[in-house]
């Protein structure tokens, strides 16, 4: 493209702009497309004040966004702007001038009507889609069926799991059928079909309606003719009539001379162009058979096999033939158009197929309807539960609700950023919230975004859905199409590089169906800046590199990049942006190794999982939740606040493989084998681990855990302040799951597997480590894009593939295939095998778009980073398909070439260890022991730890057998404080036994004692549910607090202290502690005084610590066992 063509395009291109600007500031609605870098923040905060100074009320004005922060900084800058024009400076910038007079505006009307707008700017409706969403339903509980309103799920796959393993243990009469015949399809591969299902229920939306409404088996017979005619039409305008008919007598020919039977065959007596219907379907593959290969290129040979015998007259349609298809060779869409004939469907679904499809189906509904079940129980709903209860909220199937209703005479205007992003389920909401407006009504819709900017496929927005608003609009909302085309953001050297190689790559023109979006030009306003362009930085590798070689030198070569641009300027901002966060582990992994100076922020990039602290962590939960687990205690004590060496741990464990490996830390004669050093260090952790489980219970167990992790030294291996963040909200989980009574060591390492590890606090913000998708919106001066030789995630294989086709009559309906297995993986020509293509190609074009958002994040240099090998010939090697490379490759081929004749060696002079040969150092405690500071607190620290009495035991067993049943009660003594008793019935509670016994032999009881600990500790919590005492003692009321943890100081100590159960009654401040013992047989009162006596030390220490309250004490031991409340002390003499 010339630099003459540039600018008066570009010309034309702000002339056009600035006239649609104008244009969206008029009273209508418009769908406006928007590309990177245009200014769309600043057109939707100037509509939005427009609006404003033509309503009523400023509640008439809905604006709606995807995200808070996106949310929040419309908000922001339309307050600045009316904090600008209150200033009544006017701004020199010619677009602000035009927010200013917006905004005086504004002020006026709001001064006029009295709205306060800025000591009120509540009162300016700027929402989530998701906040909108809630809120429609809080409005309808009773339509939305919501009920009291639940939490939602931030993510919801534990809620799906558990809701597709309740459905295929469906065994009843109406379910079995289904589930009996899923499983068949599937190999009776119970874990699979429970996966897949949950998969499914994560996409509700875009199945269930249409599951509930019609056959899906049904509706595919009846759409997959007209999917198939679709494509036909395509097709038959590349293999136009004129083409047909010079291939005519070739394909007779070559038909005349196969036996009957063969696929060409149907072209016999071929006279007239193919229909471009399902009915022809035959002899166009017959076509695409006799011109391509079986890799869908032409042929460049043809023999008898095809039709064309060693005869003169064979030789001769040969030789023709082949003539055609060389002059056809260049043609890249005839080629394409036959090389997708052989992916068309059959027009109908296979037998077994439409009967799987139907099975699937009634399973799919049970399954959604046991997870409302499990929402219910959980008191926790996903997005989509509150999507859809807001359209239900707005449409009760028969028509618009009162709420609708209500909705549709209070609210004029709706704007919707980011528009390139909806769903269909938000598609439905704009049309549900839209419905019955008028042209002319006054009402408008206002939808702004890029299409050339989707890349939320995961997050089921479907570009089509723009194109389809811009055709037929939403709703009862017309909506006229405006483009803006300028560029606010990047110098020209890297706009017009990105106009010219988008513009090469992208697709030829829109088209719904497949989510292909043609390019769109802008033209650059930004001033020209030195050192400014795009470079591509080709690694041409020998053939047979090793992976890990070629992550390390594409690493180095962006180090490379990265010290060029700070030695120029070390001010400049970087960003290295990454289709996927593994991308970035080689360049990560280097700097680590090699440069540790340099300081990045890596935004949610690093997996908190894999960093060292969070791994002690789980470590250590692990190993105090279940006493027997072996491997967790052997990596208690390899870890580094122990740091065991190999042969200690070898001579402590090896030779007894039945004994938990506690048992064995306490034997002497084992410990007497290890080193000085080992000893010295499981000394260390022994004590922290008894003084740990003789607190077990008897706090909160997030703090319990944090508690020994103190003691044990975790602190000492933090190496910055964002370990400690790390940390922080490794806790801040751990009491999320437990506090909710979802806690279990699976879900803690699901959860924790979520999280990412945050970003170095010390970093200045100049060089940002990200992913594309968290990019959007941000702009940095310069952009590497590496990795473009790697693919991306990977295609997922749903239980139901489905396409939804429009209908004539304006809806829609399913095309619908299973899963492929193995009674159908030979069918190439499958329902499910074409509808998986389909998706593979959005797949593709979407990877298109995530390319140019990445390139439109660069203000003045983009770097391109990608590897290519070199065939054994000395040639190269074209890049993999579905990589970015490929896609580009039409544009950079040239660059690589000339990069061949210099190829990357295998390993590089800077003398620095392969990765291979790199092993990070592990951290280990020089001497392991309590951190100074616990150490001198310990020292006058005495910690009490009731409720769990030591008294006289036949042996050491049964009584920690009674001191873990002593922890269990009590544990479910606070549940019922914080619960209530009256929903736990008997039944419930044995409900219980087997969780009960679970724990005990975690605990390292055999089965025997466990069993028969359970047994005592649910006879005693059946004792309490039916005592009136109990309930008393349990009911919420003024200051009630349960296992309440308090801490009193002397002179010489500090004395740590769990109360059980306090609570404030009649003026009275009340002290009870729990007690498990059984007494004997025909204890009188005199023993039951006996025994309380003990504790009465105990129990006015207790008393002291409420003394500043002011109010009368009385203190009781609660005896379990025998429902008794035995008051320990009168009114203790410092009340009052």
């Amino acid at each position: 493209m010339s630099e003459t063509l540039i600018t008066a395009s570009g010309d034309d291109l702000l002339a056009a702009d600035a006239k649609a600007r104008r244009r969206a500031l008029e009273p209508a609605s418009f769908i406006v497309e928007a590309p990177a870098g245009a200014g769309k923040t600043e057109l939707i905060a100037q509509r939005f004040l427009m609006l404003l100074a033509r309503v009523e009320h400023p509640e008439e004005i809905v604006a709606i966004t995807f995200t808070r922060k996106a949310a929040a900084e419309m908000r922001n800058r339309i307050l600045a702007s009316l904090e600008m024009a209150a200033s009544g400076v006017l701004p020199e910038a010619a677009h602000r001038q035009v927010t200013f007079e917006l905004a005086r505006s504004v002020l006026a009307r709001s001064a006029e009507l009295g709205w306060a707008l800025q000591s009120q700017p509540q009162r300016l409706r700027i929402l989530t889609i998701d906040s909108l969403c809630a809120s429609l339903a809080r409005q309808m509980p009773l339509l939305s069926r919501f009920g009291a309103q639940p939490a939602v799920a931030q993510e919801a796959g534990a809620l799906y799991a558990e809701a597709a393993a309740e459905t295929v243990a469906l065994l009843d009469e109406a379910a079995l059928p289904f589930v009996a015949e899923s499983l068949s399809w599937l190999d009776n591969d119970t874990a699979r079909l429970q996966r897949l299902i949950a998969e499914m229920l994560a996409r509700r939306d875009q199945w269930l309606h249409h599951a509930l409404d019609e056959s899906l088996a049904e509706a595919s017979a009846r759409v997959l003719n007209q999917l198939v005619d679709e494509e036909l039409v395509e097709i038959a305008g590349r293999v136009d009539d004129k083409l047909q008919h010079e291939l005519m007598p070739y394909a007779r020919f070559a038909a005349d001379q196969l036996e009957d039977g063969a696929t060409l065959t149907c072209l016999r007596g071929w006279d007239s162009p193919l229909a471009p219907s399902a009915d022809a379907l035959p002899m166009w593959r017959a076509l695409c058979d006799l011109l391509l290969t079986g890799t869908n290129g032409l042929r460049r040979s043809l023999n008898k096999n095809n039709g064309f015998p060693a005869t003169d007259e064979g030789r001769a349609a040969k030789q023709g033939l082949l003539e055609l298809l060389d002059r056809l060779r260049d043609d890249s869409d005839f080629e394409a158009a036959l090389a997708r004939i052989r992916m068309l469907p059959d027009p109908a679904l296979h037998a077994d197929e439409g009967e799987v499809v139907e099975h699937f189906a009634a399973l799919l509904k049970l399954a959604a309807a046991q997870l409302f079940a499990v929402f219910q129980r959980h008191g926790k709903v996903d997005f989509i539960e509150v999507s859809q209860r807001a359209i239900a909220a707005l449409d009760d199937g028969s028509g618009p609700t009162e709420l609708a209703l209500k909705l549709d005479y209070r609210l004029s205007h709706l704007l919707v950023d980011e528009f390139q992003d909806t769903s269909p389920t938000q598609i439905r909401l704009l049309e549900l919230l839209t419905t019955g407006w008028m042209p002319g009504d006054g009402r408008t819709l206002f939808c702004v975004g890029d299409p050339m900017q989707s890349i939320y496929r995961f997050r089921k927005a479907d570009v089509g859905l723009f194109l389809q608003a811009t055709q037929r609009g939403i709703g009862g909302a017309p909506l006229e199409a405006l483009r803006l085309s300028r560029n606010n953001r990047s110098c020209p050297a890297v706009v017009d590089w990105v106009n010219q190689a988008f513009g090469a790559i992208f697709p030829p023109a829109d088209q719904i169906s497949r989510g292909t979006i043609r390019y769109r030009s802008f033209v650059a306003t930004h001033e020209p800046l030195p050192s400014a362009g795009v470079a591509v930085h080709p690694l041409v590798l020998p053939a047979g590199t090793l992976a890990a070689e070629r992550d390390r030198l594409e690493a180095r070569r962006m180090l490379a990049i990265i010290d060029g641009v700070r030695a120029d300027d070390p001010a400049r901002s970087i960003a290295v942006l990454v289709r996927a966060r593994s991308h970035l582990s080689s360049l990560i992994a280097e700097i680590r190794a090699h440069r540790p100076d340099l300081r990045f922020s890596a935004v949610e990039v690093e997996a908190l999982a894999d960093r060292q602290w969070i791994a002690d962590l789980m470590t250590l939960v692990r190993a105090l939740s279940q006493r027997a687990d072996r491997v967790a205690w052997l990596a208690l004590l390899r870890a580094p606040w122990c740091g065991l060496i190999l042969a200690d741990l070898h001579a402590l464990a090896a030779e007894d493989r039945r004994s938990t490996i506690c048992a064995l830390m306490a034997d002497e004669a084992r410990v007497a084998a290890l080193s000085d050093d080992g000893r010295a260090r499981l000394a260390h952790v022994r004590k922290v681990c008894e003084e740990a489980f003789a607190h077990a219970g008897r706090m909160p167990f997030g703090r319990w855990v944090e508690s020994t992790w103190l003691r044990l030294g975790g602190p000492a291996l933090l190496p910055d302040a964002a370990a400690g963040e790390d940390v922080e909200a490794w806790f801040g989980l751990l009491d999320r799951l437990v506090d909710s009574g979802e806690f279990s060591l699976e879900r803690l390492e699901d959860e924790v597997g979520r999280l990412f590890a945050a970003a170095d606090a010390g970093a200045d913000g100049r060089l940002s480590f990200m992913t594309v998708h968290k990019s959007k919106g941000l702009e940095f001066d310069t952009v590497i894009v590496p990795g473009l030789h790697l693919r991306s995630g990977q295609t997922d294989t749903p239980l139901l593939r489905w396409e939804d086709v429009a209908t004539g009559d304006g809806g829609s309906t399913l095309v619908v295939a299973p899963v492929r297995t193995r009674r159908n993986s030979a069918e190439t020509t499958s329902t499910y095998t074409y509808l998986q293509k389909l998706e593979a190609e959005r797949a593709l074009n979407e990877e298109l778009r995530v390319l140019y958002v990445a390139a439109t994040r660069a203000v003045r240099a983009l770097h391109w980073v990608g590897a290519c090998e070199q065939a054994d010939d000395g040639s190269l090697r074209q890049p993999s398909s579905g990589t970015p490379l490929r896609l580009l490759w039409p544009v950079v081929e040239s660059l690589f070439g000339a990069s061949a004749v210099s190829v990357v060696p295998p390993a590089d002079s800077h003398g620095l260890p392969s990765w291979e040969d790199f092993v990070p150092p592990l951290l280990r405690l020089r001497t392991p022991g309590e951190p100074e500071c616990i150490v001198r607190a310990a020292e006058a620290v005495e910690t009490e730890t009731p409720g769990l009495e030591q008294e006289p035991a036949d042996t050491e067993g049964r009584y920690r057998l009674e001191a873990a049943v002593g922890t269990l009660v009590h544990r479910y003594l606070e549940i019922f404080a914080r619960t209530g008793c009256d929903g736990w019935t008997v039944g419930r509670l044995s409900s219980l036994r087997q969780a009960m016994v679970r724990w005990l032999g975690g605990e390292g009881f055999a089965d025997a004692d466990a069993d028969k600990g359970a047994a005592r500790a649910l006879s005693m919590l059946e004792r309490v549910v039916a005592s009136d005492t109990a309930r008393w003692i349990l009911v919420p009321r003024e200051q009630a607090a349960s296992e309440l943890t308090l801490a009193s100081r002397s002179e010489t100590a500090i004395r740590l202290h769990v109360v059980d159960r306090s609570f404030v009654e009649d003026g009275v401040r009340w002290i009870i502690d729990f007690k498990t013992a059984r007494l004997p047989d025909g204890a009188d009162d005199a023993a039951f005084a006996e025994h309380a006596r003990r504790y009465r030390d105990q129990l006015d220490r207790y008393a002291a610590l409420f003394r500043d309250e002011g109010l009368p004490v009385r203190c009781a031991i609660y005896y379990v066992e025998h429902d008794r409340l035995e008051h320990a002390s009168a009114e203790t003499p410092w009340a009052g």
